[in-house]
């Protein structure tokens, strides 16, 4: 029997890694050598992570509400890891930690939320 909702353990996680390049980067002089991860970028791989840390439990959700901030720029051509971790479970609802980090630089931070689909 595949797994349900309610086997979904607080705690799950799951990361992943971006190379900055590419549609992930926004310049804010308009100069290639000012380049650095997006805001959109970033908020993309912590979805994706949500989704990940969930993916042998859920067969679908949608995120419903993001409340992150970008607090550090992280380069061009260099590598972000992404983190997704389960804090709360309400009925269909989902909370996350999310942080994106540049080596030891803390990046972005915050909490996603999905809704879980009966599909």
């Amino acid at each position: 029997m595949p797994p349900t909702v309610d086997d979904l353990p607080v705690g799950l996680t799951a990361s992943r890694l971006l190379v900055v390049e590419g549609s992930h980067l926004y310049s804010p002089t308009g100069k290639a050598e000012h380049s650095v991860l997006s805001s959109p970028a970033m908020i993309m791989e912590m979805e994706i992570a949500c989704v990940e840390a969930v993916r042998d439990h859920v067969e679908a959700s949608v995120g419903f509400h993001v409340d992150v901030k970008h607090i550090a720029p992280a380069p061009a051509g260099e590598t972000v890891e992404t983190t997704a971790t389960l804090i709360a479970i309400d009925g269909k609802k989902l909370r996350f930690k999310v942080d994106t980090r540049f080596g030891d630089i803390l990046v972005g931070t915050g909490t996603h939320r999905r809704a879980i689909l009966g599909l």
